[in-house]
């Protein structure tokens, strides 16, 4: 027995002595026991910090796993718990606010402190997208807004676009081959930049990226940058970015599994009948001293049901495979990335009668491969250095009912880029800035010449200044190559924290969009809508010149509310016309404005409730004053999970709402957008998702998307009422 004493107390000396390690228990050294009491009792006591601010953590639900005995830490987020003839106690501390975190002791102890990682506010998260350097998110002058792991999981999404499209300002409309445009805050999202780990996504169907291709697993958070972007990203950024970020903080050894099985019946015997979709995911992080190798996979399988019939597909299979290595020598981090999707959809058109029309199949490949060498020179300087080279291929082909072949369309796009960023501290401020080179070629069926390059250099600098203790103010400036276009984008940002509490910013800046190898070279028959694209080598670069005002409350650590007025001035903006009837092109028209209103809300309601609440108001005109097609003026969001007990259970529930709007759908014959002849009156969508906690390893997760079977056959949403089944398991070795 004292052999055993001075061994645990030997131990727990050294590790108060040692590094502290994040999200783990530190024994510091305040008068620590380390006894284990005669008649079997434990008592444990001690305190809960904010692994970001260092603050202490109110109203921790504390509960030993066994017997249910728990306590909640006061306002110096202190508690003490103790057990009465027990060996050990299995300790769970939980907030609907943090991640949970689970211990086990065998002895008493009075200086426990338990470290939690805040997971729904995120002030004291560093963002890196609107500057390209470190932010506190409290601070930076860029309007950011953050969707953390915690929305992420309750969303129950298992791609990207499934996650925003629950959000307020984010809608869909048709495009001219009948598919789907995802735009946010009313803007197109060709106007807006996506990227992976800082990285662009490269790979473009109708001049967008699918998000549907991006999945959500082992995503840390989402970042999204209102306004133009254009002064540190370049082309592309002309409303907003949003960054895609993985997890990689993972210091222990782990294993995450799941499957989901769903159904697109909407009642329960619609579910029986109809086939089963499987989902499957999984990742894997291995770190072994200085180097970190970690991999995810989300393979997406979808048969046809009822409500499928939408996008002409019968089967639909999608696979996700992502793999990161990072290697840390000293002041030296080497970072390489590997990414690759791969989707096949196979499809029929129908008659009315069930007579065949035409096969079509789909096969995508993309392939993107990173290489990054970060410098950390000393404290005040950096130097970080990237070559990416990324591959797409998208094949499409038609086969009509006699078995002959229609169309074989392959589209090949690959770009191999060359980055260098540098950053550099003085007294009272930061200067950042870099260059890119890069060769984007992209090879079509459907553009004219069948092949074509382009060489890009963009060079940009900025200057975030901290002129007094509350007020921050960032310029920059970048200047863009495009073969023999030249553009110039300009931003001004400024931040001022009138008291521990408030946050007011202002920004101004410019984008552009250059125009796509489609719109200028594309020479396509698209057989089954009817109609002809042709391209127009003349285009001119779209600009935008974008405003934004906003002020931002938040208390200690349970509220944030923020309200931000936005206006964007486009200029050349490309838009699709007839040259004549069934024959499209594109034309630069003089002007477009975009102006709208978003509200934000998150609150820690107690430490078993939290919710969220967005409101989007958008006004949307064309230079004749008419409103932008397919613009929704009014919706709102909101979000509000409840995990009651010893949050054994979590209920999330997300709802959105549509105010009533004129919808607008494409004609290739007359070049024009043709209103309904009637509006489509406000309605309200929602998904429900309960998860259960068998215990830290084991989860089930019950869903429901669409609760309330919302259907438009002609202009969305096309699918209704959904219901699925999870099982996770995640293993951590410590």
């Amino acid at each position: 027995m004292v052999f055993r004493f001075l061994f645990i107390l030997s131990i727990m000396h050294t590790i108060s002595f040692g590094k502290t390690v994040a999200n783990q228990p530190i024994e510091l050294d305040y008068e620590l026991e380390s006894t284990v009491l005669e008649f079997g009792e434990i008592s444990i006591s001690g305190k809960v910090l904010d692994s970001k601010s260092n603050e202490p953590v109110a109203l921790v639900n504390i509960r030993e796993s066994s017997s249910g005995l728990g306590t909640t830490t006061d306002e110096r987020g202190q508690f003490t718990l103790t057990a009465k003839d027990r060996s050990q106690m299995e300790i769970d501390f939980t907030h609907i606010a943090y991640n949970n975190y689970h211990k086990n002791f065998s002895v008493s102890d009075t200086g426990i402190v338990i470290i939690l990682e805040e997971t729904l506010l995120q002030m004291n998260d560093v963002v890196v997208t609107s500057t390209r350097s470190g932010y506190f998110l409290r601070d930076v002058p860029i309007a950011t807004e953050v969707i953390g792991k915690k929305e992420i999981i309750e969303s129950g999404a298992i791609t990207i676009s499934e996650l925003l499209a629950q959000r307020a300002g984010v809608s869909t409309s048709v495009n001219v081959d009948g598919g789907s445009i995802f735009n946010m805050l009313g803007l197109d999202s060709r106007y807006i930049l996506i990227l992976k780990d800082n990285q662009p996504i490269t790979g473009r169907f109708n001049n967008r990226v699918d998000l549907n291709q991006v999945s959500t697993n082992r995503i840390k958070k989402i970042e999204i940058i209102k306004g133009p972007g254009s002064a540190v990203y370049g082309t592309d950024a002309m409303g907003g970015v949003i960054n895609i970020i993985t997890d990689d903080s993972n210091e222990f050894p782990s294993l995450d599994l799941s499957y989901r099985a769903s159904s697109f019946g909407g009642t329960p015997s619609e579910i029986s009948s109809e086939p089963v979709n499987s989902i499957v995911k999984g990742s894997l992080v291995l770190p072994f001293k200085n180097i970190t190798l970690s991999n995810d996979l989300t393979y997406q399988h979808f048969t046809k049901g009822q409500q499928f019939e939408y996008i002409s597909a019968d089967q639909i299979d999608k696979l996700n495979l992502n793999t990161d290595l990072s290697w840390k020598i000293d002041e030296h981090d080497i970072h390489i990335s590997h990414q690759y999707f791969n989707q096949k959809d196979n499809g029929k058109t129908r008659l009315s009668s069930g007579t065949v029309l035409y096969t079509n199949a789909t096969t995508i490949d993309r392939s993107q491969f990173t290489l990054t060498h970060s410098w950390q020179i000393n404290d005040q300087s950096s130097i970080e250095q990237t070559i990416r080279k990324a591959d797409y291929i998208r094949e499409y082909a038609v086969t009509n009912n006699n078995g002959l072949e229609e169309k074989d369309d392959m589209s090949i796009e690959d770009n191999t880029e060359y980055e260098l960023l540098f950053k550099r501290g003085l007294k009272s401020l930061t200067l950042n800035g870099g260059l890119e080179f890069s060769r984007p070629r992209y090879e079509s069926d459907r553009i004219t010449g069948g092949e074509q390059d382009k060489d890009i250099i963009g060079v940009f600098n900025q200057v975030a200044w901290n002129i007094l203790p509350r007020l921050d103010l960032v310029s920059g400036l970048r200047l863009d190559k495009y073969g023999d276009t030249t553009v110039v984008s300009p931003r001004l940002a400024i931040a001022h924290k009138t008291s521990a509490n408030w946050t007011y910013r202002a920004a101004y800046g410019h984008g552009f969009r250059a125009p796509s190898f489609m719109e200028t070279l594309i020479d396509w028959e698209h057989i089954q809508f009817g109609y002809t694209v042709k391209g127009n080598p003349s285009l001119k670069p779209e600009v935008s010149r974008g405003i934004t005002v906003g002020a931002e409350y938040r208390n200690k650590n349970n509220f944030q509310a923020s309200a931000l007025i936005y206006h964007n001035s486009f200029s050349n903006l490309i838009k699709d016309y007839a040259l004549e009837s069934g024959v499209l092109s594109y034309r630069n028209i003089e002007k477009a404005y975009f102006t709208g209103l978003e509200l934000i809300t998150k609150w820690t309601i107690t430490n078993a409730i939290s919710s969220s609440i967005t409101l989007n108001y958008v006004k949307n005109k064309d230079e004749t004053g008419k409103q932008i097609p397919n613009t929704m003026p009014i919706s709102i969001g909101s979000r509000i999970a409840y995990a009651p007990g010893k949050q054994k259970f979590l209920f999330a529930l997300t709802l959105k709402g549509i105010g009533e709007y004129f919808p607008q759908e494409f004609d290739p014959a007359s070049g024009d957008y043709i209103s309904s002849s009637g509006p489509i009156n406000a309605y309200i969508m929602g998904d429900f998702q309960i998860i259960y906690n068998i215990d830290p390893e084991y989860q089930i997760v019950l869903g429901s998307k669409n609760i309330g079977n919302h259907i438009n056959r002609s202009y969305g949403p096309y699918i209704g009422r959904t219901a699925y089944i999870e099982i996770n398991t995640n293993k951590k070795r410590k």
